[in-house]
């Protein structure tokens, strides 16, 4: 899989949909569903784009190049095909590939239960965390914080079923 970088309109793209989407689940009177709806997809989205390899990491580093940069550079204006330094890898292991499994797997669940507004929050979580898992900054603070917790768990996942 080749790699996938972030590039300066693209980051600004993912940035404005999810402080677009923010305002609006604030504006709706800060909705409990809303708030998971949102925090579930940015998960997802994060996650998908700190697999180094697979159908999740393929999906979420297509979904950057192939139109959240190219959207992001057209709305952006001139300099902004700029891409951002590549991110480290993040560490995760086989592991925390289940574990990312098993979550999209309860996403999408969500998704064919929830109504039109919480698919809105949750598409808009999965793109701006795909986006923004590969900034550099936000990949190495979720490698330092998000990555062990997610390796552990699918570690005991992966022991549940030996």
């Amino acid at each position: 899989m080749s790699p996938a970088q972030l590039s300066l309109g693209g980051l600004a793209l993912a940035v404005a949909v999810l402080v677009f989407t923010v305002a609006r689940w604030w504006r709706r009177g800060c909705e409990m569903p809303g708030a998971a709806a949102l925090a579930a997809g940015l998960l997802t989205g994060l996650l998908a784009a700190l697999c180094s390899g697979g159908l999740l990491g393929w999906a979420a580093h297509r979904l950057v190049r192939e139109a959240t940069n190219p959207l992001g550079n057209r709305l952006a204006g001139t300099g902004s095909a700029q891409l951002l330094p590549q991110a480290a890898p993040a560490g995760l292991s086989i592991g925390g590939g289940v574990a990312t499994t098993v979550l999209l797997a309860v996403v999408a669940l969500a998704w064919r239960c929830c109504d039109y507004q919480l698919r809105r929050q949750l598409t808009a979580g999965i793109v701006s965390g795909s986006a923004l898992g590969l900034a550099g900054g936000i990949s190495g603070l979720a490698a330092a914080t998000l990555i062990p917790a997610v390796n552990s768990l699918g570690g005991q996942i992966l022991a549940a079923f030996h």
